[in-house]
């Protein structure tokens, strides 16, 4: 049977928009490059995401599946003193740090359970249009058709550049990213963040013990030896708080640390004729904001009910996506401008400059239209 609609990529935003379509009773097919979900560094799912979460019925897969509740984010920013804000201040609940390799198995099992076609370990090697779809030739010399094609690869946007979409970007950053493991582990599952003036430093508990802590900085800033555990460790060394965190339980690092891309980017256009990207393909988020996977699902849930009322034949539909896509995306960036704000004891360094000027956030490093291009 020849699918309605092929997802390009399996994460958080591709399993969601999947599982919408197939209980909207669209057929799906997902491609994901990987071979199974991978471990990554955490993520915590903000409270603000329950409602979501219940509205999909997924909320039992944090109760059942051992992932950690958080209790709220500490932070030392704007002053050498350290500060709190609990979850509970607020009227959503906790916030879950979440394994991603169970939480992402099992968004793809809920996908297959509503009927969606999963396939690992498959990839695209050419997408072509083809009358009023698409023509999709895989890595393994299979030709796939499809009526809608998404693109949910995340930040290199493989599909939407593909079809003539550009990458715009905000700033530099990346994350100098490590897993820490003690047999002593912490047991306070609040979420630090302590900034440094050449960045700033996060670390959150992983539900298996494990400590996950990186290193922010923009990548033409970063110290080439902070690519090796002896580097690392350093950096880490002239930390107070993050520092006191790893020492206190003996947090010891065991592979070496990766860098992986954390900056704020988007497409020039994130939809065209017969297409739509989403996800971090869409807008990616610099993690101060802690939209990463929250709104990775939620532009997975949009974008799979705007795919069905396109196909159900409500055009208004790509025109309600974008907007909704654009409105989010312009909030994140005045709370990152006012996150950033908050710090002034490093105004001399580049890092923290950079992130003062009137235009940060504003002018893209690439110059380039809204996403309604």
């Amino acid at each position: 049977m020849v699918p309605e609609v092929v997802i390009a990529g399996g994460g958080p935003a591709g399993a969601v928009a999947a599982l919408v379509l197939a209980r909207r009773g669209v057929s799906v097919t997902v491609l994901e490059s990987r071979i199974a979900p991978e471990r990554k560094v955490g993520e915590c799912l903000p409270p603000n995401l329950s409602p979501l979460l219940r509205h999909l019925g997924l909320e039992d897969l944090l109760l059942r599946d051992g992932h950690l509740r958080s209790l709220g984010n500490r932070f030392v920013w704007g002053s050498p003193q350290p500060g709190e804000r609990p979850f509970l201040t607020g009227t959503q609940g906790d916030g879950w740090h979440v394994d991603r390799l169970v939480f992402e198995s099992r968004l793809a099992e809920r996908a297959r359970e509503a009927g969606a076609e999963w396939r690992w370990d498959c990839r695209f090697a050419r997408c072509d249009r083809l009358g009023d779809g698409w023509s999709l030739e895989l890595e393994d010399g299979e030709t796939l058709r499809a009526g809608f094609v998404a693109d949910a690869t995340g930040r290199t946007a493989r599909l939407a550049r593909r079809l003539g979409a550009r990458r715009v970007r905000y700033d530099r950053l990346v994350g100098v990213t490590a897993l820490l493991g003690s047999r002593t582990p912490d047991a306070d599952t609040y979420t630090l963040v302590e900034a440094v003036p050449d960045g700033w430093w996060y670390s959150a508990l992983l539900a298996d013990g494990r400590l996950a802590v990186a290193f922010m900085t923009d990548g033409d800033l970063l110290d080439p030896e902070l690519r090796e555990g002896d580097g690392w460790r350093r950096a880490l060394g002239s930390t107070e708080t993050t520092r006191a965190r790893v020492e206190e339980h003996r947090y010891t690092l065991g592979e070496p640390p990766r860098v992986l891309p954390a900056e704020t980017s988007r497409l020039d256009t994130i939809s065209g004729d017969g297409w739509l990207a989403l996800g971090d393909a869409a807008a990616a988020y610099d993690p101060l904001s802690s939209h990463g996977i929250g709104s990775a699902m939620g532009s997975g849930f949009y974008a799979g009910n705007a795919i069905a009322d396109l196909l159900a034949g409500n055009p208004e539909a790509k025109l309600a996506y974008l907007e909704v896509m654009q409105r989010s995306y312009g909030a994140c960036l005045d709370l990152q401008r006012h996150h950033y704000a908050q710090e002034r004891r490093w105004l001399d360094t580049p890092f923290w400059s950079r992130r003062q000027c009137e235009s940060y956030c504003f002018e893209p490093l690439d110059q380039a239209s809204q996403f309604t291009k």
